[in-house]
């Protein structure tokens, strides 16, 4: 027998002996990715399904409410419950004030986190990485500790019950969206930042025609993340106002509540009113999220 034969042979032998514990790999692969996928299922009902059953409830009347379990679907779509919330709950007034104090805050969030990133990512000057690390600690400061110091500010500059009192103290940047954007930046090729001032470009240039259009995903993570604070907020607008015509819908929404007691109806659908733009926004952007966040590396 040559050893072509002998080599063919043995070849042979190899595969068939091998042929079944592929298929156990295999099989037993596809088990641990159904396990898988049925445990993220499960984690991903228990947080969606309080959000169906307010979404439920606020397409029923009263009556259905608490005449049939809260995990059945409404048979119709009952709007009026948006209707009086929109009308006699003054949530189109809140919705436009959270709108306005929201856009205002993201706008000057990320504009100046840009600022201050691109300072602590490309620019030398003398001990920039030790004041980075210090202004990256007021991360661990609780936003309760400011609250008296920024009231008085805003008091002393007659500022109370304004918009400007709302989002002023945010308004110039947070750590967060700096270290974000700042660990993005450092990842752009110095040479292409170096060929640019080779070609006279001034940092200013640089900054808008270079590093902002190659940083689109982390900065469309910093609007979001800008954006959803500015929403969510409840505590400080609670604080520096004090008139209906100023409330934003988290305060409208907790006071909207106090009122109706057990208009459940009403209650739930203010809720998906306030929660639907947030949703929209998720929905639309999450793969800049994911993305932004997988190319993001600390160094």
């Amino acid at each position: 027998m040559t050893s072509r034969a002998l080599g063919a042979r043995a070849a042979a032998t190899v595969r068939a002996v091998s042929a079944p514990r592929t298929g156990l790999s295999t099989g037993g692969r596809a088990v641990r990715i159904g396990l898988l996928y049925l445990i993220l299922t499960v984690i991903a009902l228990v947080f969606m399904v309080p959000y169906l059953l307010t979404l439920f409830a606020a397409l029923k009347p009263i009556g259905q409410i608490f005449s049939e379990p809260a995990w059945v679907p409404p048979k119709s779509l009952y709007l009026s419950n948006f209707r009086y919330d929109f009308v006699s709950g003054d949530f189109l007034r809140y919705l436009a004030n959270t709108a306005l104090v929201t856009v205002a805050l993201t706008l000057g969030q990320v504009i100046f986190s840009i600022m201050g990133a691109y300072a602590f990512a490309r620019l030398h000057f003398p001990g920039r990485d030790k004041i980075f690390w210090l202004y990256l600690l007021t991360l661990m400061v609780p936003n309760a500790v400011t609250i008296i110091p920024l009231y008085t500010m805003m008091r002393m500059a007659h500022l109370l019950n304004t918009y400007w009192a709302i989002f002023l103290p945010y308004v110039l940047g947070a750590p967060y969206t700096i270290f974000l954007m700042r660990q993005f930046f450092r990842n752009i090729p110095q040479e292409v930042i170096d060929a640019a001032r080779i070609d006279g470009c001034s940092e200013w240039r640089i900054l808008a025609r270079i590093i902002v259009p190659l940083s689109k995903p982390v900065i469309v993570t910093a609007t979001l993340i800008a954006f959803v604070f500015g929403w969510n907020n409840f505590l400080w607008p609670l604080i520096v106002t004090n008139s209906q015509s100023h409330y934003v819908l988290t305060i409208g929404l907790a006071n909207f509540q106090s009122n109706m007691n057990s208009q459940w109806n009403y209650s739930l659908a203010a809720s998906v009113i306030t929660l639907f733009p947030l949703g929209v926004i998720f929905a639309v952007f999450q793969r800049h999220i994911i993305r932004s966040i997988s190319i993001t590396q600390i160094r």
